[in-house]
């Protein structure tokens, strides 16, 4: 099944393109993402990547709001380039509530590990569950970015752990500590493992829904040994977590049909690379993206792109 069919399809609601830094994931989603909304999908398009570009790839500055914004030029799409530091100040009220917590995170969730990418699944999963869209397409992370994710519920785990000995270590020195912290007339303290607790219940379930039958993962790569790599264990790190991987994309392949000899010699060690990639990936039946004369970005060359997915 190439690419165009799977977005076509009803069965694949919540898309995911992941890889390598600079592979492209973002213009792939983007044409992607064009190409559902010029079949009269209603689609939204979220970066969770820390270095957005998504407002450089449509050629349109209010997408970097940090809001949903409407896509200029496409009937029926909508971009969000999430704002780490605003989805982490809406919870930041947890950390007035639970004194405790400041013992080991501080005055913000920032210094959670995983924090950035775990609160911005939330996110996406909130907007994918209630928001009235026929298509969410995630254009995410890097490889790095994406794993801790995937492990936002681990890294809260261990935290939990961190605490609980902490508190057993200090005894009653913490309840001398947090009063600080504390109005005097607010209500007796809560224990901040709940809370961990908490979160790590809602990051789990944002987990399990990337792995329903709804949810697709695209990994998107390029025709280069450490890209190879990269890919491996990024994919089994994904279906690890049973989420679904439905398709590869092999970025920038040079052209043949050239005078150019640096292009010929880029695409004979190219061919080399993707009779490893074919071998290696050949259940995930790759699709070649070839290397476009112009750089991607406005609508025109996003649609030109859509066409070989």
């Amino acid at each position: 099944m190439r690419l165009l069919e799977l977005l076509d399809s009803e069965s694949r609601r919540l898309i995911l393109f992941g890889g390598k830094g600079g592979v492209g994931k973002t213009s792939l989603a983007a044409a992607a993402a064009v190409y559902t909304a010029d079949k009269g999908k209603k689609t939204l398009i979220i970066s969770s990547d820390p270095a957005h570009s998504l407002g450089d790839v449509f050629e349109q500055d209010q997408i970097r709001s940090g809001k949903v914004e409407k896509v200029t030029g496409v009937e029926n799409l909508f971009a969000l380039e999430i704002s780490p530091k605003e989805v982490l100040h809406d919870y930041q009220h947890y950390i007035d509530e639970y004194p405790a917590l400041k013992l080991i995170l501080g005055d913000s969730f920032e210094t959670l590990p995983g924090s950035n990418e775990g609160f911005g699944l939330l996110d996406i999963i909130r907007m994918y569950r209630y928001e009235n869209y026929d298509r969410v397409i995630v254009d995410t992370a890097p490889t790095g970015h994406t794993l801790r994710l995937l492990s936002f519920p681990e890294f809260l785990n261990s935290s939990m752990v961190r605490f609980i000995r902490l508190r057993q270590a200090l005894g009653s020195v913490v309840g001398k500590f947090t009063s600080l912290f504390r109005k005097k007339d607010a209500s007796p303290e809560k224990d901040p493992v709940e809370l961990l607790e908490r979160i790590k219940r809602w990051a789990i379930e944002a987990r399990e829904w990337l792995s329903k039958e709804e949810t697709s993962f695209i990994v998107v790569m390029i025709p280069e040994l450490l890209s190879i790599y990269e890919t491996q264990r990024l994919i089994a790190e994904i279906q690890r977590n049973n989420i679904r991987v439905d398709q590869i994309l092999v970025n920038k392949l040079f052209p043949l049909d050239t005078t150019c000899e640096f292009c010929l010699a880029k695409r004979q060690l190219q061919n080399q690379n993707m009779q490893v990639i074919q071998t290696q990936f050949s259940s995930l039946n790759p699709i070649i993206i070839p290397y476009l004369k112009s750089e991607v970005h406005g609508l025109e060359t996003l649609r030109l792109l859509s066409q070989y997915l």
